[in-house]
């Protein structure tokens, strides 16, 4: 008896060592980081120029390339003025495209790093606590709609990786004010030093904007209700994300862009044609794609609501009431793509990690639900990994087959190059347009422009 009570008395000792130590904290953190940006870089190396990445080589609507910065700014212009409003996201892509893949590649990288730091610290706050790190960036990994498209895709991360995080660094301030009250937030100077970033996440993505926004008015209430001074930076806040986001609905492009869409052929075979059932079938396909973190959601939710105040359940219900108006906001538009939930993915995590973090940690907690869970679901994320990077590895062998091709072939009238099937939703290849048979298909047009070959086609 005394053996047992001394080996469990010494588990406990490490137990509270290894998650209550701030060096060792500090350390594990760091490492997380470390080790998450290497393989992101990993990835970004691997990962190809993809469909729309050829068209933004060239001027908005035409076949000229874009050669300077005045180039860019001719081309977002039309842009805005022909088709859409959002102008952070493509002025990005462009941007990469015009500096090259790889200056993308560590970019990409190190905003991950950024929006998983974001997400960390709008849930758990000031606190360092490694295993929340680990926990987010598990979570980010596995429960981003469509991985590949908005995080590795150069097109798509400027949309939604890069767009998501200047959203969430915006929203940031809020969360850290309603947590404590410091003189730096309650300062003039940063209230006016944020305004810039405050009406470029306004102008960034429709849906998740407009729940930012809606995210910035309840924490406000939250300072009004517990008597708290409501800081310059919220007025600030809301102020230019409001004209930001009304730049970007009232962008003159937009009319066109909305006549010009349709709801992709897949939904359309099986509900047909009727824009009311399409809406109504993409809300409930996606939504069935977002069960299991709502469901993760609501475990959390059910636990710390055992535990905690009605207090203490506010940043929770903020984020999950925010990724809910999100959700129905895209029945507005006429298709609704899986990584168009990018950003209420985002919230839904937010929320599971707060509550997760003010779950009380006990040694008999830490062995019940932390170490042995803890410990099969970090072996289940390595294997995601390592299966993600070797597909990751495949499709860029794949991909620079084909260029070397393309590059033997360039005084051919017709190239015809092989598919390139990637098996990973990580990918950022997965369900994008790829070459097809027909030569004045877009895609083959941008692939050929880019070359500088006549035609390009898939090998049938």
């Amino acid at each position: 008896m005394d053996n047992d009570h001394f080996i469990r008395k010494s588990s406990n000792q490490l137990l509270e060592n290894l998650f209550k130590s701030k060096r060792t904290n500090q350390i594990l953190f760091l490492a997380v980081l470390v080790l998450t940006f290497l393989y992101m870089l990993f990835l970004n190396l691997k990962t190809p120029l993809i469909a729309d990445d050829f068209v933004y080589t060239f001027i908005f609507g035409t076949s000229t390339p874009v050669t300077s910065i005045s180039d860019i700014i001719t081309s977002q212009t039309t842009y805005y003025l022909s088709w859409g409003g959002r102008v952070i996201a493509e002025t990005l892509t462009q941007m990469f495209m015009f500096l090259g893949k790889d200056s993308f590649n560590i970019a990409n990288s190190v905003c991950y790093i950024v929006f998983c730091l974001a997400v960390y610290f709008l849930a758990v706050g000031r606190k360092i606590r490694f295993e929340l790190l680990l926990l987010t960036t598990i979570l980010i990994w596995f429960f981003t709609p469509m991985f590949g498209q908005t995080v590795m895709w150069l097109t798509g991360s400027c949309n939604y990786l890069w767009c998501g995080t200047i959203i969430l660094l915006a929203l940031l301030p809020f969360r850290l004010y309603e947590e404590k009250q410091t003189k730096m937030l309650k300062s003039i100077w940063f209230a006016i030093m944020m305004a810039p970033l405050f009406f470029l996440s306004g102008i960034t993505n429709e849906n998740t904007a407009g729940a930012m926004i809606l995210i910035m008015l309840m924490f406000c209430l939250v300072y009004y209700k517990r008597k708290i001074d409501i800081p310059a930076f919220a007025f600030t806040g809301l102020f230019f994300s409001i004209c930001g986001f009304l730049c970007m609905i009232f962008a003159p492009g937009n009319g066109l862009r909305a006549t010009n869409e349709s709801a992709v052929s897949e939904v359309t075979m099986m509900v047909g044609s009727n824009p009311i059932i399409t809406r109504l079938s993409y809300f409930a396909y996606n939504l069935y794609a977002l069960m299991p973190l709502v469901l993760l959601a609501a475990v959390v939710f059910v636990l710390l609501k055992n535990e905690k105040t009605q207090k203490e359940m506010v940043v929770f219900g903020i984020f999950v009431l925010a990724a809910v108006a999100a959700m129905f906001v895209m029945l507005a538009p006429p298709k609704f793509p899986p990584r168009a939930m990018f950003g209420l993915a985002a919230f839904l995590i937010i929320a599971v990690v707060y509550a997760s973090s003010q779950l009380e940690l006990n040694p008999k907690r830490i062995r019940k639900f932390i170490l042995i869970p803890g410990c099969c679901l970090l072996v289940f994320y390595v294997m995601s990994l390592g299966y993600v990077g070797v597909d990751a590895m495949t499709v860029n062998k794949q991909y620079l087959a084909r260029v070397q091709m393309i590059q033997e072939q360039k005084s051919e009238a017709l190239i015809q190059v092989p598919e390139i099937v990637p098996l990973s939703s990580h990918n950022g290849m997965y369900g994008l347009k790829d070459v097809q048979m027909d030569p004045n298909h877009w895609v083959n047009r941008a692939l050929a422009d880019y070359f500088g070959v006549p035609n390009i086609v898939l090998k049938p």
